[in-house]
Formats: C-alpha cells, structure tokens, sequence
C-alpha cells in the first residue's frame, strides 16, 4: 500500500493478511493484483439504489473514490470490470498513464449495457506480450454443439460477456504469466447454469490459450462471477467438477434435473484445470461480503490462480470490512465509489 495518499478509512483499515510469516514479500520476484468491479453508469438505476442521489451514482461523482482507492493500493496489476468505453477513454487510461500503466479494454459485445473490462499493469514491472478477448457466448456454442436438443442453445450462446486474456513478462524473474479477467452474466440467480457454462468457457479458453503459449507455467483468473461459493460455477472452477454437496443445493433450491447438467459437464472430462481461491488458500475462506446493494448482501468476486509446480505462491491478500461496516454508508457512496469492493492479492514468482 502507498503511504501519503489520502483514502477512505474503511478502505484503509483493511488489513493484509499474510499466509506464512516466513514468506519474502519484498523480493523482485513479488507482484501484487487487484480485481475490481467498478460499478458502470450504465448499471446504476436510481430503482436499484433509491438511497443514493442520481448524481452521486454517476461516475464522474466517483472517480474521485475509485482513483484514490487505485493510488493506494498501488498494485502491479488492475483487473477492472464494468468499465464504460468513454470512462476508460476519457479519463481512466490517461489518469493510469500518469501512475506508470498501461492498459487494455475490451467492451462487451452486441449489448445495451455500455461497459467491459480492462487490465492494467505497471510499465515497470510487466511487459504485454500478448492479450486476446474471448466471446463466451461463442465458446458455449462450440462446447454445446454435439448437444442433441438445439431449442434451448440460445440460452448459452446468445451472451455478450467476454474474458480478456493477457500474456505479461514480468521483468525480474522474466517469467512470463497468463492473466484472465472476466465478468459472468447476472440476469437472475435462476441462470446459474448460464454462469456454469461460461465459467467452463472461461477454462477452455485458459487451456486453449496455454497451448499456444507452453512457455507460461502460471494462470490467473479473476473478476466478478456473479456466483456465490456455494453454486455450481465455483464449485467448477476449484474442484472441476460440481460437487454432491452443490448438486443437492441446486436441486433444493432451483428444481433442478442434474442429470442436463451432467451432460454438459461431459465435455470437461478432458480439460483437467483445477484452480485455487487466492483468498481462501490464505483465510481458510472466501470473502462474506464483495457485494453490498441495499438488501443484497454477497460474495461473487474472486482471484483463483493455477500453477505447474510451485513457480506461483500466494503470499497475502487483503481482508475485508463487515457487513455493519458497509452498511453505515450503504454503497456505492464517498466512502464506498462502487457497489463492490476490490480484492487484492500478493504473488510470489518462484524460480
């Protein structure tokens, strides 16, 4: 964290939590990143926050926030979401040039929500030697091509989300490691399968990308995936597949036949990518609360990371406020510039 910057103190007072006293986390082989779902003009309808003034929702009311809280964490690499173009354009990227980033967009497609999501990352420290946008609509239609049924495609495959791969050479150890940041599809709680299609998108498209890349031994996935810990998405992604446990939620819960799921789940049998959660390799659990807007009170972001070997460690990540923190100035608000809160996590590159 930069000292000297003025912030917030609920942002402040966030304590980093270190996985091991032992770790060097000061080496020049240490980076830190950050995932932040910023909160788009486009997504804050006074309907959906009617204790905020409109004008406060705007996002030139919270730049102010959000470039400050940006400041101070000071971290090598910004995984942003729902970024508007014209935000990132007009003032984000020329604000991050200043602090010694640089960075990439990419708007989601055919869509009226004006947003997508853009990676930054410290000249200093990364060079970009490669990035690639993934439609996830269009690897759900290839993943569900084979499916006998074809009514029913469109609830996949007409999406606009997308994932955002970067290739970045970090510069002291000369490692090279792919980061992937994305956002998932909210809509409703009852498309939890939608998610879970894209969340599997999201790993082929990491494999696919690997494969070109053989070099890169350490994955990064993050972003907001609109998924509790407890759904079929997460479950996917930490455990490759979904567990007894999930299955009877999502029965319970949703009425739900597992076995249409079990069929689209036939296609991961071959792509063995297992990822670990940043935060709860370093807390033992994942965040309560990422998530505040009036009544909806969630964990949906997350840092997961993969790694051959040992050549990417965890060391610390930032812990986060209580729910009555957050509600004494119910977000987005002056103390609160989004209706989520950035994760932060630190890396260790081992030789």
């Amino acid at each position: 964290m930069s000292v000297g910057i003025k912030v917030q103190p609920s942002f402040a007072n966030r304590q980093e939590v270190f996985v091991s006293d032992s770790v060097d986390v000061t080496s020049d082989h240490a980076f830190s990143l950050m995932s932040y779902n910023v909160l788009a003009d486009c997504h804050t309808h006074p309907s959906t926050y009617p204790y905020r003034n409109p004008d406060q929702l705007h996002i030139n009311s919270r730049h102010k926030g959000l470039l400050e809280e940006l400041r101070y964490s000071n971290c090598d690499v910004i995984c942003l979401q729902e970024v508007g173009p014209g935000y990132y354009k007009d003032t984000l990227e020329p604000e991050m040039k200043k602090l010694g980033y640089e960075g990439i967009f990419v708007k989601r497609t055919f869509d009226k929500n004006d947003e997508g999501c853009a990676t930054f990352y410290k000249t200093c420290k990364f060079v970009l030697q490669d990035n690639m946008t993934y439609l996830l609509g269009d690897i759900a239609a290839k993943i569900l091509s084979e499916r006998s049924e074809k009514e029913n495609l469109s609830r996949y495959t007409n999406r606009c989300d997308v994932a955002l791969v970067c290739l970045l050479k970090h510069v002291h150890s000369d490692r090279t490691i792919i980061i992937c940041n994305t956002h998932l599809v909210w809509e409703s709680a009852l498309i939890w399968d939608v998610r879970l299609i894209q969340a599997l998108g999201c790993i082929k498209a990491l494999k696919e990308y690997q494969k070109s890349h053989p070099g890169s031994k350490a994955m990064i996935l993050c972003g907001d995936f609109n998924t509790e810990p407890t759904e079929a998405a997460y479950d996917l992604v930490v455990r490759g597949e979904i567990g007894e446990d999930t299955k009877e939620k999502m029965r319970k819960e949703y009425d739900i036949k597992m076995e249409d799921i079990e069929i689209l789940l036939k296609t991961l049998q071959d792509e063995h990518l297992v990822f670990r959660s940043a935060y709860k390799d370093v807390m033992g659990t994942e965040p309560r609360i990422t998530n505040l807007d009036g009544e909806f009170c969630v964990c949906l972001d997350y840092i997961f990371y993969k790694t051959e070997g040992q050549c990417l460690q965890v060391t610390s990540v930032v812990d986060f406020l209580s729910e009555e923190e957050m509600r004494r100035n119910l977000p987005p608000s002056e103390v609160f510039p989004s209706d989520h809160l950035p994760l932060v996590a630190k890396f260790l590159i081992k030789k």
